[in-house]
Formats: structure tokens, C-alpha cells, sequence
């Protein structure tokens, strides 16, 4: 690996000048440095990755460019910009540090940039020449003149009679009197028509000719009957209208055509005859009067025993529980969390780590076992109450060890 025990940069004013203009600013740069391999300077071609960075260490390079140069005695030349110009936004007038790559070696440290190469910054100064970017001949001189269409300093606009609106015409310059604005404009609303532009009128209906408008509590003569009035009929007949007096036409009901009414799926009740009435068939489990809706969704909760630890935003609950079961095995403690605690499983170190850190927190016993297997008859079990460090690894036997019990762990349903 290639690694650099001196490395030093210079900038030389003659560098600078690069072919163009003779008052542009150059945008290149020369750089000199020392190349060693473990203490033997590097000779012949090298391929030289330069990199700008606006900090010493770490970051995203603000300019990058490849060089190919013939390395003597470990000394190289580079003139930097000539495929990836340096312009004023790269050399800002911020601190700035070179970094070079030799081949895959990235040199260390960063070499600061001294304050010679800040001469590219003056390339600010050529808009000095212009406004806001544009060059002068973009501009009016101070005393210009103006075609036809526009009016000497100092002309008249004036307009006779009822003319309130002046204007040019665009061809000839000449003033152009107009009308006043119009005023504001009507429509009619609900219930009126507009017969002119100026005039509204009742949106009289087709019946009747009367020529005035119906006040809301206005009342009909005739057939009309009050307001309250009861429209009573025989049994078996139903009201059909009024007569000419104002008396009430009646007409016989139609025969029923409903004959029964059967309870369907997940209804109860009906009838064949007399007032019926249907309800909805409950389940035997659960007291509520009121119906779930199809997608309905259930609480996710733990099994009675199990302690639930709910973390914000949590899609669902991790629910453990404490059995102490002196001296038993890993092995059965694992059977009994899935034969005798509601399917459980032993809970794993970081099921463990969280419910005691999640509140309502799990008290942490010394010989619990845990479900970790890390080798081959080797498991874990707690050893200690610190939350963020329990566990010790044991190895499983057949024969009981000195334990105090197991914890089971389970997802909320």
C-alpha cells in the first residue's frame, strides 16, 4: 500500500495563466507535490485523483479531477482545471484543502490551500462591467427618443364632451376619446324575471292572473280545509281527497298482500298473523345490544397472567409472564410455556430486554432461564437485574439445575 510521509503543495503565480482572453480570469491552477512509497519516491507515470473539500476531514469533494503526469524522483506537476475549470463558485473565498489519490491510495492529511489560488475569486469583478448580467448595450442611453407612437413631454390629453376615457392610437400617437365605464350589472334572482336590462318582475307560474304576489300565510276559500283538520275515514277505508263542499272522499283499503314474515339468517322472531317483530340473534358470548360492522377490528390483548408492555406506535403488544419453578430443566420450562401458559414460548434475551425496560416493566429473577440456545447445549438465563446486561450462558443437562423458575413471552392477539 502506498502511503505518503511527505507531502507538501505550492502554487506558483505563473501557474495561473491558462490560453484566452486577456482579461479573463484563468481557471486553472498548477500544483506541485512530493510522492513517496514507504519512504522511495515514486517514478514514472502516475494517475493522480485531486479532490477540493471545503473542510479538512470528511464531507463531499467540491470539485474533482483526474490527472495523468510522469512522476521524477517522486516530484510531480499537475495543472489542475484544465478538464473541470475552477470557477469562482468552486474557489469562493472559503477555506478550502486539497486531497489527493494515487492510484486506489487516498493521501492523508489534507493539504489547506493557501491564499494564492483565491486570485480566481477576483473573476467576480468582470460583472463589475455589467447590470445585474447584462452588458451595457441592453440599456436606453440617458437622452433617447421614441418612434411615432408615443407623445412629446409635456403634450395635452384632453377630451371634450361626455368622453371620460382617454387613450393612444397604437399607429399614429394621436389621444382616443372613449364613453365612461359602464356600471355594475343585475340579474335576477329566485322568483323574478328581468323583462329589460334596468327592470325586475315577479316569475309569475301558468295558473291563475292574478297580478299580486301570495303572502306565506295566506288562505284558500272552497275546498281548502284548515290547518288541523282530521281526515277521518270508516274502518277499512283510507282518505283519497277533498270534495267540491270540502268533505273528504273516501275508498275502501286494498286487501293485505303480506301473509308472513320469517326470521332469515341471524334474525329472530316473525309471524303469520297479528303484530309481529324480528330481532337480531345474538351470540351467547358478549352483552352488547348493538351489531358489528363486517370489517370490524378486535384490541390486540395479552392472556390473563401475562403482562402487557405496549411501546408508542407499536403495531402490537409483547405480553411475558414470571412462572417460578424451582430446579426445573430448560427443557420442560419450555414445554410448560406452550402446554400451560397459553401457547407461549421462553422468552428470548431481547424479548426479556424489553419488557423490562417497557412499563408496566418485568421483574428480572436471578436462574430464570431464557429461550436462547448460543452453542450447542448451551442457553442463556438471567444472572443479574440490569436491564441492558442479565443474561450468562449454561450449559443444559438432563439432571435439574439450582433454578428459580422461566419466563414466557407471547404476541398480543
Amino acid at each position: 500500500m502506498r502511503t505518503s510521509s511527505s507531502l507538501s503543495l505550492a502554487v506558483a503565480a505563473a501557474a495561473l495563466a491558462v490560453a484566452g482572453s486577456a482579461h479573463a480570469v484563468p481557471e486553472t491552477l498548477g500544483l506541485s507535490a512530493r510522492i513517496v512509497d514507504g519512504g522511495t519516491p515514486v517514478t514514472g507515470p502516475q494517475t493522480i485523483v485531486v479532490r477540493i473539500h471545503d473542510q479538512a476531514s470528511g464531507g463531499t469533494p467540491v470539485w474533482t479531477e483526474s490527472v495523468t503526469a510522469t512522476a521524477a524522483d517522486g516530484l510531480v506537476h499537475l495543472t489542475l482545471g484544465a478538464t473541470s475549470p475552477l470557477t469562482d463558485a468552486v474557489i469562493d473565498g472559503g477555506p478550502l484543502w486539497v486531497e489527493l489519490q494515487v492510484g486506489s491510495t487516498v493521501l492523508a492529511p489534507r493539504l489547506a490551500v493557501t491564499s494564492a489560488p483565491y486570485a480566481l475569486r477576483a473573476g467576480v469583478a468582470e460583472d463589475a462591467e455589467r447590470l445585474a448580467g447584462q452588458p451595457a448595450t441592453a440599456f436606453a442611453a440617458a437622452a433617447h427618443g421614441h418612434a411615432g407612437t408615443y407623445l412629446p413631454v409635456g403634450a395635452a390629453l384632453a377630451c371634450t364632451g361626455t368622453a371620460k376615457v382617454i387613450g393612444l392610437d397604437g399607429a399614429t400617437g394621436s389621444v382616443v376619446c372613449g364613453p365612461d365605464a359602464v356600471g355594475p350589472s343585475y340579474t335576477a334572482g329566485l322568483g323574478l324575471t328581468m323583462p329589460t336590462a334596468t327592470s325586475f318582475a315577479v316569475n309569475f307560474g301558468t295558473s291563475g292572473t292574478a297580478t299580486a304576489v301570495a303572502r306565506a300565510d295566506h288562505n284558500h276559500a272552497g275546498v281548502y280545509l284548515p290547518v288541523g283538520t282530521t281526515l277521518a275515514c270508516p274502518a277499512g277505508q283510507y282518505a283519497t281527497g277533498l270534495q267540491p263542499s270540502g268533505s273528504v272522499s273516501c275508498a275502501a283499503a286494498p286487501a293485505a298482500d303480506i301473509t308472513d314474515v320469517t326470521a332469515g339468517a341471524g334474525l329472530t322472531g316473525g309471524g303469520s298473523s297479528g303484530a309481529v317483530a324480528l330481532a337480531v340473534a345474538f351470540g351467547a358470548s358478549g352483552t352488547a345490544t348493538t351489531v358489528a360492522r363486517s370489517d370490524h377490528s378486535h384490541p390486540a390483548t395479552c392472556p390473563v397472567g401475562y403482562t402487557t408492555h405496549a411501546a408508542a406506535g407499536a403495531t402490537s403488544s409483547l405480553c411475558s409472564k414470571r412462572v417460578a419453578a424451582p430446579n426445573i430443566t430448560w427443557n420442560n420450562a419450555a414445554t410448560a410455556c406452550y402446554a400451560n401458559h397459553n401457547g407461549g414460548h421462553l422468552c428470548s434475551y431481547n424479548e426479556l430486554r424489553i419488557a423490562a425496560t417497557v412499563s408496566p416493566t418485568q421483574v428480572l429473577s436471578v436462574g430464570f432461564w431464557m429461550g436462547d440456545r448460543v452453542a450447542d447445549d448451551w442457553v442463556l438465563r438471567v444472572n443479574g437485574s440490569d436491564a441492558n446486561n442479565f443474561d450468562e450462558a449454561i450449559e443444559i443437562v438432563a439432571t435439574p439445575v439450582v433454578t428459580g423458575g422461566y419466563y414466557c413471552c407471547q404476541r398480543a392477539q
